[in-house]
């Protein structure tokens, strides 16, 4: 073959190079995100169920400052607790959502990083839902 002169490609070798330049464009071959929420949280909270909610699902506020994703899980230990975890685009978003966000009975929120969570338990001891809350808070500033 002389310099200069095209290159004919099979029909075969076209599809495949069409495939190569095209897919990382769309970002096709992308990995899944991991779960927000760990399998086991202070040693003693198992999980017993595991939800990624939708984001159309999500409260008003947390959606209008920046929702990327949120998950819910259902922890059994001393007593049951549910949490919800909600990554957000912007830590001010966290800051903004803790400010705002209305207390309830034997519920807790707090956000670290771009995370915002809501723990809230059942029929559980103060000190064993501190360890919970303690050890989600690391983790999710862990995750950065």
């Amino acid at each position: 073959m002389r310099a200069g002169s095209p290159v004919l490609l099979s029909s075969c070798c076209k599809g495949a190079l069409a495939i190569t330049l095209f897919l990382p464009a769309c970002g096709g071959l992308r990995s899944p995100a991991p779960p927000l929420l760990p399998p086991v949280v202070a040693e003693s909270w198992k999980m017993k169920e595991s939800v990624v909610q939708p984001v159309s699902s999500a409260p008003e506020n947390v959606r209008r400052l920046g929702l990327k994703r949120a998950e819910r899980a259902t922890y059994e230990g001393a007593g049951t607790i549910t949490a919800d975890v909600y990554e957000l685009t912007s830590s001010a978003g966290g800051l903004e959502l803790v400010q705002t966000w209305r207390p309830a009975a034997d519920t807790v929120f707090f956000y670290k990083e771009t995370y915002f969570a809501v723990v809230k338990w059942e029929r559980a001891e103060k000190s064993a839902v501190t360890a919970f809350v303690r050890d989600l808070e690391k983790r999710l500033g862990e995750r950065r």
